[in-house]
C-alpha cells in the first residue's frame, strides 16, 4: 500500500516500489521506486542511499537531479547489496532522499520492510515516510547551548 506524507509545511511525497527487484551482477539486486510529489511546490531530487546493512546502496546523486512539479513523479532505480535465505524480513531498512524544496535541503526517510520470497527475491514495501530540513539538530543544539 503506498505512503505519503501529508503536511504543508515540509515536502510532501509518496514512496512505492515501482516493480519487483530484478537481479544484477555482483550479488546485488536492482530495486526500482517511484516518487511522487503530492504537493504544490516543486520539489528536485539530489540524492538517495539505502544505509541498512542488510538492504544497502551507497548514496548517489542524481545527475541529472530530477524536478518534480506537482503531481509528476520519477522512477529511481538503485543497485542494492542484499542477500538473505527464503522468509527472512529485514525491518527498518531505509530509503533516503536528499531533496531540495522551497530552495531548501531536506531529507525523506522512507523506512521499508523486506521480506525475501520463495526464491530469496527481495520484495520491499514502504511503512512510513518522515522529512526533516537538513541541519534541524544542529540549529537545536546551537539554541540549547547559549547562555543565559
Amino acid at each position: 500500500m503506498p505512503v505519503s506524507t501529508a503536511n504543508v509545511l515540509e515536502p510532501n511525497v509518496l514512496v512505492e516500489s515501482a516493480c519487483p527487484c530484478a537481479a544484477s551482477a555482483g550479488g546485488r539486486w536492482l530495486c526500482t521506486w517511484r516518487i511522487q510529489n503530492l504537493g504544490r511546490e516543486p520539489l528536485q531530487l539530489l540524492g538517495a542511499g539505502l544505509p541498512h546493512s542488510r538492504f544497502r546502496s551507497e548514496e548517489q546523486e542524481l545527475s541529472p537531479a530530477p524536478k518534480l512539479l506537482a503531481g509528476e513523479s520519477a522512477r529511481l532505480a538503485l543497485a542494492v547489496a542484499c542477500r538473505e535465505p527464503v522468509g527472512t524480513v529485514v525491518e527498518n531498512a531505509f530509503l533516503i532522499l536528499r531533496v531540495l524544496w522551497r530552495e531548501q535541503p531536506w531529507r525523506i526517510f522512507a523506512r521499508l520492510r523486506v521480506v525475501f520470497d520463495q526464491h530469496s527475491v527481495p520484495e520491499n514495501s514502504t511503512e512510513v515516510i518522515t522529512t526533516q530540513p537538513v541541519g534541524f539538530s544542529s540549529a537545536r543544539v546551537s539554541m540549547l547551548s547559549r547562555p543565559e
